[in-house]
């Protein structure tokens, strides 16, 4: 799922897996290119709040 945040950025995510983090996901940092979103270079997976997001494409 893309999902972007409130400081505007866009990121591929899913779900940690950990009951203890349900108010985060693990996702990595995408940007748009011809209509498909692509990791951005140097790119690492880290936890990205779920408050103040929304979902921008379903996976």
């Amino acid at each position: 799922m893309i999902i972007e945040t409130l400081a505007n950025q866009f990121f591929r995510v899913r779900e940690t897996g950990d009951p203890s983090a349900a108010h985060v996901w693990l996702g990595i940092e995408v940007k748009r290119v011809r209509g498909s979103y692509v990791p951005k270079a140097k790119a690492r997976e880290i936890l990205v709040r779920k408050l103040g997001t929304r979902m921008v494409e379903a996976a």
